[in-house]
């Protein structure tokens, strides 16, 4: 949620006219993320959230918009796009695509506990329920495909053993997918780390950032929260009492087939390295640019996790 696009009072003026809004207040940008760009917005009538996408070309947001708004149809609190004075929700603005949407009570986790992971787990179960009917398939952007392509494309920026690391858990999960290509699929968040959520006290009180919505693997996503949400980041070790706590709340709402406990441990080790790997292209791509280079995330941190989920990766079903 950089700030790639510059909006200047003007600018922000004319989108806000174009909006059933009221009058502009103020507007603020948001840093920490680095995907799109992101304002605060104050009108005459509350509080709003710009986004202006900054890796989608106009005609690939929509589908995320109808992600959006089937999950709020399903009675989740999430940010769908508002609609303007001509009826659309979508526009450009400064040649991106860009939206308005609600902006949700409640602020960011320093960082989780056994509460939240619980909230967590049950609220993903049932975001995975409410997404089997969404009749959109799109596979994601950051997918199989993109692994292959940006390991290889990469690999030679790396220390001898971290391409090995890249290489093999690859070449493990493709293997064992193979095999398997019949696992349970849903509409998936794809990217919901604990900041992609807001809280008030302790209260989930909305899910946010679904730009890496796609139709995959629930087990795929389920391990993408577990690898954030209960990990010692220093050391890439789960935390075992999050993690029971995240798994029974999830498998109290949504039972897992046989396949799917089969699956897991591919599922934790592949989702930490889709991040490291995100990460890793990121990183090399900024490393001559320092202003870009200070905005990105550290990839050691998800090489750290996926090292210890290769060292051991826990049953989806713990004793609980």
């Amino acid at each position: 949620m950089a700030v790639y696009t510059s909006l200047s009072d003007s600018d922000m003026r004319a989108l806000v006219a174009d909006y059933y809004l009221g009058e502009l207040v103020s507007f603020q940008g948001i840093s920490g993320g680095v995907e799109n760009t992101n304002y605060f917005l104050t009108t005459t009538t509350g509080k709003y959230v710009v986004t202006l996408f900054e890796e989608f070309e106009l005609e690939e947001v929509p589908y995320f918009l109808d992600v959006v708004a089937h999950l709020k149809h399903k009675g989740f609190n999430v940010p769908a796009a508002l609609i303007d004075i001509h009826g659309e929700r979508l526009r450009e603005v400064n040649g991106r695509p860009a939206i308005i949407v609600d902006c949700f009570p409640g602020g960011e986790l320093k960082s989780t506990d056994v509460t939240s992971c619980r909230l967590m787990g049950e609220a993903l179960a049932k975001l995975h329920i409410a997404g089997e009917d969404f009749p959109e398939h799109r596979d994601s952007h950051r997918g199989v495909a993109w692994w292959h392509k940006t390991s290889q494309a990469i690999k030679d920026e790396l220390e001898p053993a971290q391409a090995a690391l890249l290489q093999s858990q690859i070449a493990e999960f493709d293997a064992f997918i193979a095999e398997h290509d019949d696992l349970p699929k849903t509409t998936i968040h794809g990217d919901l780390f604990y900041n992609n959520t807001l809280f008030e006290g302790n209260k989930l009180s909305a899910i946010i950032d679904f730009y890496n919505a796609c139709h995959s693997w629930a087990m795929y996503d389920l391990a993408i929260v577990v690898n954030d949400w209960c990990s010692d980041m220093s050391s890439g070790e789960l935390d075992q009492a999050k993690y029971r706590a995240l798994l029974k709340a999830y498998l109290h709402e949504r039972d897992a087939t046989p396949e799917e406990v089969e699956a897991w441990p591919y599922m934790l080790r592949i989702a930490a390295l889709r991040f490291w790997l995100s990460r890793l292209e990121a990183w090399h791509g900024a490393k001559h640019d320092p202003e870009r280079l200070a905005q990105q995330h550290d990839p050691l941190e998800f090489q750290r996790i996926l090292e210890a989920r290769v060292r051991f990766a826990p049953s989806l079903v713990p004793s609980l």
